[in-house]
């Protein structure tokens, strides 16, 4: 991977334009059309590791449901006033189609640089929807875990560098992580290309413990609130300075708080997040190499597309600024 010193990407989805509509899962014109828009954008700005927006997604969840042929439940209540549509597992899981295949070579065939090809994760998976038909968590989280690992062999056989499998729902079950980590290593054994998992919220501080043993080449985390506070006031930047990820694994530091509402960070204050990380997971030069910064998680949530890219230019300026500086 021929990358500079703290690479930049994303982390996924970016706010739809007006004029997307219908989105369940399915490129369409609208959604073409936004994905090249966003590509273009990308390179203009100079990220390094491209992601296609998801102008497609409906839910990371949902979508992999209706792509199998599951009933979707009605709406159901997932914090303040967000709801989602749950799916149901009713029978035996089985990939029959591709269920992301299309959208990522539609992506990766509009630019030389390289595009993550993202896939939700097996615990995210068995958590936001319905069971019926097994009979243990085991045998669910493991079931769709085949599942996406058909899925990545397709994006790798496609061309796929980067596979990224999304699992913001790991902290929600944390005494479950030795099945997590089961259910990931089955996706991402084997696959022979550069591997990553997102995690983007919960008790970060009763799984950290196990994230040094995770199958993949990156974790991808959600920061920008724990760099504000600090070492002093954080838990968990002092478990990982105790203890840096980067002895084990790449890491993907959120440096951008994605979520609604909250306002374009300033350069120095990004710059400042970005030092903050390197005190606590750059303990060597070896360490630092092993640095990305992104965003927390996707820019879906930010609602704005203006916003979302103004936060990306403060981003990348502060990156600009620090690989300077080194």
């Amino acid at each position: 991977m021929k990358l500079p010193l703290l690479p930049t990407t994303g982390v996924g989805s970016f706010p739809k334009p007006s004029y997307v509509t219908g989105a369940k899962g399915r490129l369409d014109e609208s959604s073409r059309r936004a994905t090249r828009e966003f590509i273009e954008h990308q390179e203009t700005m100079g990220i390094d590791v491209l992601v296609d927006g998801e102008f497609y997604r409906g839910d990371m969840a949902t979508d992999y449901y209706r792509a199998l042929g599951f009933p979707v439940a009605d709406w159901t209540r997932s914090y303040d006033n967000r709801f989602w549509r749950k799916g149901i597992v009713d029978k035996p899981l089985q990939r029959a189609d591709p269920i992301q295949l299309e959208q990522f070579k539609y992506a990766q065939s509009l630019t030389e640089k390289p595009v993550k090809a993202i896939l939700t994760g097996p615990t995210t998976l068995a958590n936001w929807g319905f069971n019926s038909h097994y009979k243990t968590r085991e045998e669910l989280v493991l079931s769709w875990a085949e599942v996406v690992k058909e899925e990545a062999l397709a994006l790798v056989k496609a061309g796929a560098r980067y596979i990224q499998v999304d699992e913001p729902a790991v902290a929600e079950r944390y005494w479950e992580t030795n099945l997590f980590r089961g259910g990931l290593r089955r996706v991402t054994e084997g696959l022979g290309v550069y591997t990553i998992t997102h995690v983007c919220y919960g008790e970060f501080p009763l799984v950290y413990p196990n994230m040094p043993n995770l199958p993949v080449d990156q974790i991808d985390i959600e920061l920008s609130g724990e760099l504000d506070l600090g070492l002093e006031r954080s838990n968990l930047l002092r478990m990982m300075k105790e203890d840096p990820l980067t002895k084990y694994m790449d890491v993907a530091a959120g440096v951008i708080d994605v979520r609604p509402g909250v306002s374009v960070e300033d350069v120095e204050t990004v710059v400042r997040r970005i030092n903050t990380v390197l005190e606590v997971l750059a303990p060597t030069d070896e360490a630092l190499r092993r640095i990305w910064i992104d965003p927390d998680c996707g820019f879906r949530t930010t609602k704005s597309p203006t916003v979302a890219y103004k936060k990306i230019e403060v981003m990348l300026e502060a990156v600009k600024q620090v690989r300077e500086r080194l």
